[in-house]
């Protein structure tokens, strides 16, 4: 490796800490406090269309 190219690596290693920094203070400002409820069974009907069946466990 000579000089040009440890100059422009140690340049893109700063430049993608940079982002990662920004992204993190980005998510952890806007982001990190929403939370989103999940319903199977809703979730379920959004994908296949119609309710999921019901399963019965066996009684011992």
């Amino acid at each position: 490796m000579n000089l040009q190219d440890r100059s422009l690596t140690r340049k893109l290693a700063i430049a993608l800490a940079i982002k990662l920094l920004v992204l993190s203070g980005l998510w952890w400002g806007f982001v990190r406090e929403q939370r989103v409820p999940v319903d199977s069974d809703a979730a379920a009907t959004q994908m296949l269309g119609s309710a999921p069946m019901k399963t019965l466990t066996p009684q011992e």
